[in-house]
């Protein structure tokens, strides 16, 4: 399990990377369809604002040019204001005739003189003042649509003009040439007009469009729909700038996974190509009785040989082993190497082997299996002893503890490493069954200067619990006469033998067998 968590959490980064580098994308799109959207109905808008624009001065302009001439004309009996009606209509724009208007009916035409026609018979749309609607045709003109304009002038007469309908099928054509597929003026509860000059009746079938633009000035609305190939080259354009931004901020991603985990991937990698390439060995530290200064047991310690980069310090590189899927091999190689090389010597006294075990290493599938080959094949006099961090204790699960338990059983000796530098020390002495505390170096560096009672103190606490000591980090011969006056029965450090390799070790045991 702890493999499948080392490597879990070793792709943890690149998997979050590759999850926000989607979601981006996935954003970008997203996003540039809403721009595209909201750009579509921007330019709906803008072509509805026009036509409106123009529709409203066109009636306006119908409305107010000689209104008060119009007006005055308006109520009086037709022979007398014929001409003048005639004379008038040639003044306005748009316009193809004028009728006069009184009570309900008109009675005076600019084109045909005398008339006789309902004014209901007009469907008008009531505005804030005046009225307007739209015809599908006059009785004189079949089949072309007009728009109809009543003025009132008084509260009993009124000016009725008819305006052509091309004029504003060529107001509407403008918003078909910028863009729009569709573009319709709907004058309330009368129809509605296209581009095409197509006349439909309210009551016909609903016009289908995207934006709807009303006047405030008039009872009408202007209905635009964007073609199919401006819309499709608008959400090309926006896709095309979001897959860009898209794949600009993917690409600052990419470049901080690379700047944050990429060195940590290319170590490994290394790593993983010196393991195959025997770059590494180990070297060992030995630890000696203190009373005579015997060599009783061995640290392993690894080592890279960089063919390139020459000696590479362990410091730079098991930190990121230990949290990866490399920690298991590397494990294995130093245990199997320091089983081998001790083997092959057999040593004069009992030798104990100690080899530092990571955090993920107790927990690791197969872990206890490797151990249990190893020291099924130690030679007699030969023990292991696996090397624990107060750190991971503290932190240790139930499965820890039964892993623990499980190797003890099978003839594994335990070292607490760093002894005093966490808390809740005895609490983990009387936890698990240890065989070794070892004392750091950060106290034996203080023993000749004032700390040797706390050394004292650290003894008897382990003889309390039957446990032995070995003090780490003895430099100087005062550190070593303390460290024996205060009872502590094994050390290790430069004072004795830096770490060497394993013949060195057993020549220099050599050397000192013959000396004596």
């Amino acid at each position: 399990m702890p493999d499948r968590l080392g490597r879990t959490s070793a792709r943890l980064p690149l998997f979050l990377c590759i999850v926000c580098g989607a979601a981006v994308m996935l954003v970008a799109i997203l996003f540039s369809e809403h721009q595209a959207e909201i750009a579509v109905a921007d330019h709906e808008q803008l072509i509805g604002d026009d036509l409106v624009e123009s529709v409203d001065r066109l009636l306006d302009d119908v409305s107010s040019r000689r209104r008060n001439d119009l007006a005055a004309l308006a109520g009086r009996p037709c022979n007398q204001v014929e001409a003048s009606l005639a004379e008038l209509e040639t003044y306005l724009r748009y316009v193809r005739a004028v009728a006069l208007v009184s009570g309900d009916r008109l009675y005076c035409s600019s084109a045909l003189g005398p008339i006789d026609l309902p004014l209901s018979k007009y469907p008008l749309a009531a505005g804030r003042s005046d009225s307007i609607g739209l015809l599908a045709q006059t009785r004189y003109q079949p089949g072309v649509p007009v728009l109809v304009i009543f003025n009132r002038t008084a509260p009993h007469t009124g000016v009725l003009s008819i305006v052509e309908g091309d004029y504003l099928t060529d107001a509407l054509a403008h918003g078909v040439r910028y863009g729009a597929q569709t573009a319709s003026m709907s004058v309330r509860d009368t129809g509605r007009i296209d581009a095409h000059g197509a006349f439909v009746p309210s009551s016909g079938p609903k016009a289908i469009y995207a934006t709807r633009v009303e006047s405030h000035k008039w009872p009408f609305a202007i209905l635009v729909s964007s073609s199919g190939g401006f819309i499709s080259g608008m959400y090309w354009k926006y896709r095309i700038a979001g897959l860009a931004a898209g794949l600009l901020l993917d690409c600052l991603i990419a470049a901080a996974y690379l700047l944050t985990f990429a060195p940590r991937r290319l170590l490994l990698n290394a790593v993983r190509q010196a393991l195959g390439r025997n770059e590494f060995h180990v070297v060992y530290q030995p630890i000696i009785d203190t009373a005579n200064r015997e060599l009783v047991g061995v640290e392993a310690l690894l080592r890279w040989q960089h063919p390139k980069w020459g000696a590479i310090s362990p410091a730079s590189f098991m930190e990121e082993v230990e949290s990866s899927e490399m920690l298991g091999p590397v494990t294995q190689f130093v245990m199997r190497t320091a089983v081998a090389e001790m083997s092959q010597r057999r040593p004069a006294v009992p030798l104990r082997i100690a080899v530092n075990v990571a955090p993920g290493d107790l927990e690791r599938r197969g872990f206890v299996a490797q151990v249990e080959d190893l020291i099924a094949g130690l030679p007699a006099g030969v023990s292991l002893v696996l090397e624990l961090t107060e750190r991971f204790l503290l932190a240790g699960s139930t499965r820890t503890a039964a892993i623990f338990n499980a190797l003890k059983a099978r003839g594994v000796s335990f070292a607490i490493d760093d002894f005093g530098t966490q808390h809740s020390n005895l609490d983990l002495l009387g936890r698990f069954d240890f065989d070794y505390v070892k004392i750091d170096r950060q106290f034996v560096n203080q023993v000749d200067t004032g700390g040797a009672d706390l050394i004292a103190a650290m003894v008897s606490v382990a003889k309390h619990y039957g446990l032995q000591v070995i003090a780490e980090g003895v430099e100087t011969e005062s550190q070593h006469a303390a460290l024996l006056a205060a009872g502590v029965p094994f050390a290790q450090g430069y004072l004795y033998q830096r770490p060497v390799r394993a013949e060195q070790l057993v020549q220099r045991r050599h050397e000192k067998a013959i000396t004596s």
